[in-house]
């Protein structure tokens, strides 16, 4: 059983560094468009998006790995989701479900997003004090906005502020302010509806 499990292991892992390989010779005259900055990040991500089936994902993930900050193992990137700036850090075994747009973000292991989730570089990203210059010129504040581990964020979700470890974010809720460990966050602004279990909430409170 063991030796069995062994050489799946191993042929998985071959497997995946052939793929990676094929995928970054696909990609070659992409990177060298992006290297000299001909080509900026968000529009490669963009075009990438666009490519549908297994295939598609494999280029998204090998695109990821070789530019954000840091990009782990088993990442799935649906179609037509894309992340905004190189600047992102994502970790392991994390699904990112269709028509996502991920702005500066650093997700943990194991999250889940649904369909058509929107992740803010926080909710000051533009300026709007002034009247006597657009808003669109007036300087804004962007943050990285943290997501922590087994998160789950329901389809429709916009998220603009830290999400605690082991969160659950109801579909079409918008969270606005940092939300604590193991709590179910749902509505427009997002609310504490309740916590995942009575030891979960025992060890948020601690």
């Amino acid at each position: 059983m063991g030796s069995r499990l062994g050489r799946a292991r191993k042929i998985r892992y071959w497997r995946h560094r052939i793929l990676y390989v094929i995928c970054y010779l696909i990609l070659a005259p992409l990177f060298a468009l992006y290297c000299p900055r001909l080509v900026g990040f968000r529009t490669i991500s963009q075009l990438l998006s666009l490519i549908p089936g297994l295939g598609g994902m494999w280029l998204r993930r090998a695109w990821y790995r070789a530019t954000l900050t840091h990009c782990g193992d088993n990442v799935y990137i649906s179609f037509l989701s894309a992340i905004r700036t190189a600047k992102s850090s994502l970790g392991s075994d994390i699904d990112i479900g269709p028509g996502c747009w991920l702005g500066w973000v650093d997700v943990g292991d194991g999250v889940m997003f649904g369909g058509y989730n929107v992740v803010l570089s926080g909710t000051k990203q533009h300026g709007f004090s002034r009247t006597d210059v657009p808003m669109r010129l007036q300087e804004g504040q962007p943050i990285q906005v943290r997501i922590g581990r087994d998160v789950w964020v329901g389809s429709g979700a916009i998220i603009g502020a830290d999400i605690a470890e082991g969160c659950l974010i109801g579909a079409g809720s918008v969270v606005v302010k940092p939300t604590e460990p193991y709590t179910i966050v749902a509505g427009v602004p997002g609310r504490v509806i309740r916590h995942r279990g009575a030891s979960a909430r025992r060890n948020a409170v601690d």
